[in-house]
């Protein structure tokens, strides 16, 4: 009658509501049967269905965001959900034998099948998979994907800015941060000014003999100048939060001095030669107070010039 069936309906919602979340109940009323969690009775269907799509869900650090898990099923019974995450070829429970994990537990909940993390973090970025097992359903196994993105502002980049070069050297800075993700894009700047990625394509460049690789994050001069002197520093950023720089460092380049090369030069060649002459010179008055003949083996290459000098 209308009134039974009103009575039980009401009796129905009024058990499930007094259930936690993690329990299920099936009512019979007027031969058709309800079930309390994100499920429902298909009489006739192909087993359990999961009726959530695979996606992926994007959420930045520490906000709230929810998995959801959605299923259909074609007999009454209580079906078998489990929560798992899978990072890196490791897999490990997040949902089992009714209940979350230790490390789930206090800051995750669970909504009927579905999870909900608070403040997630970087950690929590992986794929998660809800599975579903029903027994007594033609189809006993269903289940759905969920690739969870965490957004993570960038860290402060490590610089690698040498302190001094000479021109027309190969000259290399590196600018680098691993947390962010995305990952970060980097611009570098000489005195405050925003280098170009195509200094070539700038008509106002004095140096073109640069390239900047953004995704990298290197800085190579591959002829560097003089003029290329001043502070550098690097900016990451990727989109999310505040973009993030290092200390600017000084980096002084130096003219290649061809004149104090040769004169170097020379005055070694002298030196040696004033060093070879005062051997001869020592040998002939017989200041060394050994011939030829009897120095050793092992000393016989510093005197070299002694032969010469006999030669003459």
């Amino acid at each position: 009658s209308l009134l039974s069936l009103t009575f039980s309906l009401t009796l129905s919602h009024s058990l499930s509501d007094s259930l936690s979340s993690e329990e299920e109940i099936i009512c019979v009323i007027s031969g058709a049967w309800l079930t309390r969690i994100n499920s429902f009775l298909v009489p006739g269907g192909d087993g359990v269905v999961m009726t959530s799509s695979n996606q992926n869900i994007e959420v930045r650090e520490f906000e709230r965001v929810l998995l959801p898990c959605k299923y259909d099923l074609e007999r009454p019974q209580i079906a078998r959900l489990e929560w798992k995450k899978i990072k890196k070829s490791q897999i490990s429970f997040v949902y089992y034998a009714g209940g979350l994990m230790k490390e789930y537990q206090g800051r995750a909940e669970m909504s009927k099948s579905n999870i909900i993390l608070q403040k997630v973090t970087r950690a929590d970025a992986a794929t998660y998979r809800c599975e579903v097992s029903a027994k007594d359903d033609s189809k006993s196994f269903a289940q759905s994907v969920i690739v969870l993105i965490v957004f993570v502002p960038p860290a402060v980049p490590t610089c690698k800015v040498p302190s001094s070069g000479t021109t027309g050297a190969v000259v290399k800075l590196s600018c680098f941060e691993s947390e962010g993700w995305p990952p970060s894009k980097y611009t570098w700047y000489k005195d405050n000014l925003a280098l170009t990625d195509n200094p070539a394509r700038v008509k106002a460049s004095t140096n073109t003999s640069y390239k900047v690789n953004r995704t990298s994050g290197s800085l190579v001069f591959t002829t560097v100048k003089k003029g290329n002197s001043g502070k550098y520093h690097c900016l990451a950023s990727n989109g999310i939060g505040q973009a993030k720089n290092c200390s600017a460092k000084f980096m002084q380049i130096n003219d290649l001095n061809v004149g104090a090369i040769v004169v170097s030069v020379v005055i070694v060649a002298l030196v040696l030669s004033l060093c070879g002459l005062g051997v001869c010179y020592a040998h002939r008055k017989g200041y060394l107070g050994i011939t030829a003949e009897n120095i050793s083996h092992s000393l016989s290459e510093s005197f070299t010039y002694v032969g010469l000098c006999n030669a003459l």
